[in-house]
């Protein structure tokens, strides 16, 4: 199976409606981004050299459109050919979502909604579980680590809710957004802490650090921040991770640079991804690619 252009971008259910063909099996990507963010996902690209008769359909839908989002669930529900859904920013655990499947065993995040072998829609955060499996195998461990995460919104939230269970010496939690109530809720003994802005947190107790960068589609928008902290831990060997998908980001070569063991959030996508396509395929009991191979796949997309 030759590699396949990208898929064009549905902008409505009601696109959506007019090109499902029932012949063929489908995961919807669920996201909202500018003409440059769509140019930007590579897996519009490897997603859709998996599996014959496999579309993996982007649909664009603004935030906060519940009534679109509605539509999407119920139309997802009524096509057994749709195998999932994978949601990112905006979408992720939306208040429609929580209202749709508030009789199901709902994680606290959700970022896939996937068929199984029942035919029924399971919610799950496969994040979380991904950048922890990624990140164990091949970083290490978080266990007396201090740990500051920038971003704790979308993506950033499954993950320090999966952090704290590995037992960091203390957390740092940073976002413009008011983040005390999780803040309180991880951390009953106190090794949590919230901040608006990385600069307030107190560099002189800072040792042993791992710093997350999981501040939206973008990275952190306040780069030069970001950029003055890595400068004043250089040739620390400590760990830098921007979580955007592509392989190469400036400011991870300007950490590796400074003497930061950095890397980009390739790894973890590959993983999220793939678990999806695993979960997916035991519906129709079609073999999926080894990881190995789907890795390759990911890393020519990229």
């Amino acid at each position: 199976m030759e590699d396949m252009k990208k898929i064009d971008i549905c902008y409505s259910v009601e696109e959506l409606e007019k090109i499902i063909d029932d012949e063929k099996y489908y995961c919807l990507y669920l996201a909202h981004k500018d003409n440059e963010g769509w140019e930007k996902s590579t897996s519009r690209v490897y997603m859709n050299n998996l599996i014959n008769n496999f579309i993996y359909q982007p649909i664009d839908i603004k935030k906060n459109d519940f009534d679109s989002l509605k539509k999407i669930y119920e139309f997802t529900e009524e096509k057994g050919n749709i195998l999932g859904i994978n949601q990112t920013q905006p979408h992720k655990s939306n208040p429609v979502l929580k209202e749709y499947f508030k009789g199901s065993n709902l994680p606290t995040n959700v970022d896939a909604i996937i068929r199984n072998t029942k035919g029924e829609l399971i919610p799950y955060d496969l994040n979380g579980p991904s950048f922890m499996s990624w990140y164990k195998d091949d970083v290490g461990s978080f266990e007396d680590k201090i740990v500051i995460v920038l971003g704790v919104g979308g993506v950033g939230e499954p993950l320090v809710r999966a952090i704290i269970k590995e037992s960091p010496k203390k957390m740092f939690l940073v976002d413009p957004v008011d983040k005390n109530s999780l803040k309180d809720e991880l951390s009953p003994q106190g090794n949590v802490e919230y901040f608006q802005k990385i600069d307030d947190i107190n560099i002189e107790d800072l040792t042993d650090l791992v710093l997350i960068n999981a501040a939206g589609k973008e990275g952190a928008e306040d780069q030069e921040s970001v950029d003055i902290f890595l400068n004043q831990f250089k040739d620390k060997k400590y760990i830098f991770v921007d979580l955007r998908p592509h392989m190469e980001i400036p400011i991870v070569e300007r950490a590796s640079k400074l003497g930061w063991q950095a890397y980009t959030g390739h790894g973890m996508n590959a993983r999220n991804d793939y678990v999806l396509v695993q979960k997916m395929t035991e519906n129709i009991k079609v073999p999926v690619l080894s990881f190995k191979e789907f890795k390759e796949k990911v890393l020519r997309a990229s």
